[in-house]
Parts: C-alpha cells; structure tokens; sequence
C-alpha cells in the first residue's frame, strides 16, 4: 500500500521529524502486515510509538509553555481513540484498511503540516528570544 514520508513533511524540528518519519515506518509496516498476527504486532508498535511521540511533543509544549497546548493535545487524544478503535477491530476481524490509511494519511499529514508546523514556529520563536 506504501505510507511515504516525504522531506515536505518537516517541519524544521529534528527530534520531532525522526520521530514522524519513525511514524510513517510503523504505519507502513502496519499496512504492509499479510495475516492478523502480523497486523496486530505492527499495531501494538504502531500504538506504543504514537503514544511515546505524544509524550514528548506535549512535554516539549509544558516545559516552553505553549499557547495552545489544549488545541494540540485535544488532537492527540483524538487519534489515540481513533487508534483504539482499530484495535477493537483487529480483534474483531472488521477492519478495513482502506479506510484506516485514508484516515492515518489524511490526520497524520494534516497533523504534522497544521499543529506541528505552528509548535515548532512556536520553539524557534521562543529559540531566538533566549539566544
């Protein structure tokens, strides 16, 4: 199916972008999963990463006191509910991938190019008027 991290994607943070990119790897080993083990172990990673990628992007907005970390955090439990509903039907064997990469894309691209682009214009801001 192919979930493609393209360099358009940056968003001009490194630690933020690998993560990202570590992102689109999982997801894309996820849709590229053949049998349910498969797709389940690649979700459970998939999961764990998402989680430990939002951890950091909402510590990151805590420790320079970003403006709008409600906004940004209210998207993160968005898609983590969104992932759990996947889960429910990885076990349920109702899942329709199509679907689920439309969604991911669709999120995770809009996520990155909308809320994160504003965080990291955020940092550098907050980066030059300490230096």
């Amino acid at each position: 199916m192919g979930f493609i991290w393209r360099d358009s994607y940056r968003i001009g943070n490194a630690s933020i972008d690998s993560e990202h990119q570590q992102l689109f790897k999982l997801a894309d080993e996820f849709f590229e999963a053949d049998d349910k083990l498969k797709k389940t172990e690649c979700a459970m990673r998939l999961f764990r990463y998402t989680r430990q990628h939002f951890d950091h992007e909402e510590q990151l907005m805590r420790d320079i006191a970003y403006p709008d970390i409600a906004a940004h955090v209210q998207q993160h439990t968005y898609l983590i509910g969104k992932l759990n509903e996947v889960a429910e039907k990885i076990a349920e064997d109702t899942l329709a991938p199509a679907d689920l990469k439309a969604f991911l894309t669709a999120w995770l691209v809009g996520h990155i190019v909308t809320f994160d682009t504003r965080l990291s214009a955020y940092v550098r801001r907050t980066d030059d008027s300490n230096a």
